[in-house]
């Protein structure tokens, strides 16, 4: 049947059933949102035609695809302005030339959909694109796929689409899905043909099988399943019921506007989406429920065409874009071209027998009783973190472990010295819905909401139906509300290898104490940090000056915050003119310090104030002819300050003289500290890969979270713990070494309005050192090729510029130059111009990157302080 024919016959069949609702006055809404698509073509060397060409393509956009998208956001009885259509923008007369084939899988075939976009808005004379979408018409490859686009979200107006060997209005259809945000429609299917199952052996998560709706492998005109309309925006969460006990709900229809839409409910670890079809003309299924599962299934039990599939990292928690539909009738499903039956039924239970589902059907509803067993099993004891672990007040003091295993949790009482008192439950702050608690944020116990005081501490869970947990075993506590005191009283503690180690006396707190101090620069990197408890440390090299914000927190997390400036001079005693017989003073007093044996004098040139640092013995200090000051003896073998003293502005002799002592030096410094303000300790951020024996290892090379002020989050980047993406992608060239990984951790820091376009350690090791070494080379081969060619080509056969710097004053620390290749570069320029600072340093099997990147460049002192963190990425690459 011709595109034409099929369009004529789609929309008798979509103008009758709105004849047949106009009469019981459910009219549905028309107002379009109109939304413009261009389309391109593109080939290379030798390949063939594609199945249909661009214009060919643009055709069955402004026919099928609008007529489909028009019906899928057109809902009976709406009375809002939420229907979609799309319409052909421009059309690319000539091919788009890449100059090798399109790549189908991985990095490659990412990257052609990244640089596609900019060059094909480029040959067609738009420069605003951002509300556009791109379908791009690609020949025969040897892809698995027709079509592949980028998942967008609800309020997305653009997206690229890629075509390979197709021109079907299905798969356009179906990819502009995903451009909404719509993952797929999939099937769950036993082997022992039950129609539900737990994950594994038997029943395995088919992709693309549950082919209902457009998110499936089959072209049907059907209604979007309620999941994909919730996710749109075309269904609000008070139509969706979310069922904990037995209960009757009147279900409207999948394509009505109005009414309870869907039904959720959990099961133990699985989680059920329930709707009701009505029937319809062009569709194979009976009216009923359909019923679809939201709880992932493990990448063991998936079944897909897709070969990455099988390679792809686990599903998290956090709440998917697909879903996999039961087969609740004499549905079947092999592949798109086997497929028959209906999928829908007006009873079922879940595989655990806990729950039933009956339904009484209608053209406009469906009455259905939910049958639930009833939950008497309290739930767990709540797993109490242990006091010495709490370190904010905004952290959740409850580990995992406590979570009901088949309702939820919403309430918890606490023993307060045996007095039983209820205790404020609270929603987990940034939670984001998961496939078991979509709607409702679960509830938690924060530190916060302990009253102050000391005493023993205990408490239990009250889940929804009133089962209450066994107490937790009770941990001795003491709250402390009040922030630390803090004062510019700093005190001279060490002084060794030209640094001053300076004891923040200032720095106190009566009720828990001091358990954390940072020093943070400008962009929020931690400069210096102490956590020596009522004992925090600053360090300055002699000369030198340390600047940043200092955040002073308590063992509960209370702090303060202001800015400081600490600067240190240090003569050590090995500078200064001597007579006598001297030696080196030992390990006890670090290195410059020096010991008398019999009458010795030393002579340094100073100036301003300063204290005398001395360890064992006695002697005199004296300025030109005159003793100014006289150290008694002691016989203790550490740094102490023998005597205090002031030689004015102009630079002077200071003599030290005495028998059998120990001169470490003469020292001064000065501090100043700025008004101070509220600044409680964040909660840490959970890292679910440092699980992972591997991770853990590799995470002591890369970032830390440690290395950023808390506003900073430090986490793995998608698919950054796999190897999956590759690690050496400068300048687009061919690394052959990446084959070679065993193992990889990148992980990106990200903070609200931070200066940079992106931030990322990367941390890989290689199956040998010498793959790592020819990693290396390879490296320095395409750095070198990218700097003659001033780029790279693009798939397309674009030029992205590169314009290179040269890096100076290269620290001492950091790899020597057969290990490391630096790279300091402009790339690109306009809207799509960056910065890049790249570091990558190898040692033995191990590689690390460190990655820079902006959109203002570069100044000296941001590059310097880019290559001392590079020095330091090399201290932990070699241990």
């Amino acid at each position: 049947m011709s595109p034409q024919s099929q369009l004529r016959n789609r929309l008798i069949l979509i103008f009758a059933a709105v004849f047949g609702f106009v009469s019981i006055g459910l009219a549905p809404a028309y107002a379009v949102d109109e939304r413009v698509i261009d389309v391109v073509e593109v080939t290379w060397a030798g390949a063939p035609a594609p199945a249909g060409d661009a214009k060919k393509v643009a055709s069955v956009i402004d026919t099928e695809v609008n007529a489909d998208w028009k019906k899928y956001t057109t809902m009976f009885g709406d009375t809002k302005d939420r229907t979609v259509s799309f319409k052909t923008g421009k059309v690319l007369e000539t091919q788009i030339t890449l100059v090798s084939k399109m790549a189908c899988i991985g990095f490659a075939s990412s990257e052609f959909m990244r640089s596609i976009r900019p060059e094909a808005y480029s040959r067609l004379g738009i420069t605003d694109y951002s509300e556009r979408y791109l379908v791009v018409v690609a020949p025969k490859a040897g892809c698995v796929w027709s079509g592949r686009a980028q998942l967008g979200g609800a309020k997305s107006k653009s997206g690229t689409l890629i075509l390979h060997d197709s021109a079907s209005s299905f798969v356009i259809t179906h990819e502009l899905g995903h451009n909404f945000g719509l993952g797929h429609s999939n099937f769950l299917r036993c082997d022992n043909a039950a129609y539900d199952g737990p994950w594994g052996e038997t029943c395995k998560g088919v992709e693309y099988g549950g082919t209902i709706d457009v998110m499936g492998n089959i072209d049907t005109t059907s209604p979007l399943n309620t999941y994909h309309q919730w996710r749109m925006g075309y269904i609000d969460d008070s139509q969706i019921k979310q069922v904990w006990q037995s209960e009757v709900i009147n279900l409207a229809p999948s394509d009505f506007a109005n009414g309870i839409k869907a039904v959720f409910i959990r099961d133990g670890r699985a989680a059920y989406w329930i709707e009701y079809r009505r029937k319809t003309d062009g569709v194979g299924y009976k009216p009923g429920l359909a019923i679809y599962r939201l709880d992932p299934p493990p990448i063991s039990a998936i079944v897909s065409p897709n070969p990455e599939d099988a390679e792809a990292a686990e599903f998290g928690s956090v709440l998917g874009t697909d879903v996999w539909m039961l087969n609740l009738d004499t549905y079947q499903y092999k592949d798109s071209r086997s497929v028959g039956g209906s999928m829908t039924a007006l009873t079922a239970k879940t595989y655990s027998g806990n729950v039933s589902f009956s339904a009484v059907a209608s053209e406009t509803g469906a009455v259905v009783t939910i049958t639930k067993k009833a939950d008497t099993t309290p739930p767990p004891v709540p797993n109490v973190i242990p006091v010495a672990q709490w370190s904010s007040p905004n952290m959740v003091i409850l580990g995992p472990g406590g979570e009901d295993a088949d309702t939820a949790i919403v309430g918890f009482e606490g023993q307060i010295d045996g007095v039983v008192q209820t205790l404020k439950a609270s929603d987990i702050d940034g939670w984001l819905p998961t496939y078991l608690s979509p709607f409702i944020a679960p509830k938690t116990f924060y530190l916060r909401d302990l009253p102050e005081g000391t005493y023993s501490f205990a408490m239990r869970s009250i889940d929804i139906v009133g089962n209450k947990s066994d107490w937790s075993t009770s941990q001795k506590v003491v709250i402390d509300r009040a922030d630390p005191v803090v004062t510019n009283d700093f005190v001279l503690t060490g002084a060794a290898a030209n640094e001053l180690s300076l004891t923040w006396k200032g720095a106190t707190d009566a009720g828990s104490g001091i358990c954390q101090v940072n020093v943070v620069d400008e962009d929020g990197l931690v400069i210096q940090s102490s956590s020596v408890k009522n004992a925090p440390v600053i360090k300055v090299a002699a000369g030198a000056t340390v600047t940043g914000l200092a955040q002073v927190f308590d063992c509960l997390g209370n702090g303060k915050a202001g800015d400081l400036s600490v600067t240190g001079k240090l003569v050590a005693g090995d500078k200064s003119s001597k007579t006598g017989k001297w030696s080196p003073a030992g390990a006890a007093y670090g290195t410059g310090a020096i010991k008398c044996v019999g009458k010795c004098t030393a002579s340094l040139t100073i100036s301003g104030k300063n204290d005398v640092l001395m360890g064992t013995g006695a002697a005199t200090v004296s300025v030109g002819n005159k003793t100014v000051a006289t150290v008694a003896d002691s016989k203790v073998a550490k740094l102490r300050i023998g005597a205090t003293i002031d030689v004015g502005p102009s630079k002077k002799v200071v003599r030290v003289t005495g028998s059998n002592f120990v001169l470490i030096g003469l020292s001064s410094f000065t501090t100043t500290l700025g008004s101070l303000k509220d600044l409680d300790r964040a909660p840490a951020i959970s890292d679910p890969s440092l699980s992972d024996e591997k991770q853990i290892k590799l995470a002591k090379f890369g970032f830390r979270a440690s290395d950023f002020s808390q506003e900073w989050t430090v986490l793995p980047m998608g698919r950054g713990t796999t190897l999956e993406d590759p690690s050496l992608d400068l300048c687009n060239g061919v690394y052959l070494s990446e084959k070679e990984r065993v193992e990889r951790r990148q992980v990106a820091a990200t903070k609200e309005g931070s200066t940079f376009a992106f931030l990322s350690s990367e941390v890989v090791r290689y199956s040998s050192a010498a793959a790592a070494a020819a990693a290396q080379k390879e490296l320095v081969k395409v750095l070198a090729q990218c700097q003659s060619e001033k780029g790279y080509k693009d798939p397309t056969g674009a030029l992205v510029p590169y314009e290179f710097k040269t890096l100076t004053n290269i620290p001492a620390g950091v790899m020597g130059e057969s290990n490391r290749v630096f790279v300091y570069t402009n790339i690109d320029s306009g809207v799509r111009g960056r910065t890049l600072l790249g570091f990558y340093q190898f040692n033995g099997d191990m590689f690390t990157g460190l990655y820079v990147m902006n959109t203002e460049g570069f100044s000296d002192a941001q590059v310097a302080k880019w290559l001392k963190v590079a020095a330091t990425m090399a201290s932990r690459l070699k241990g």
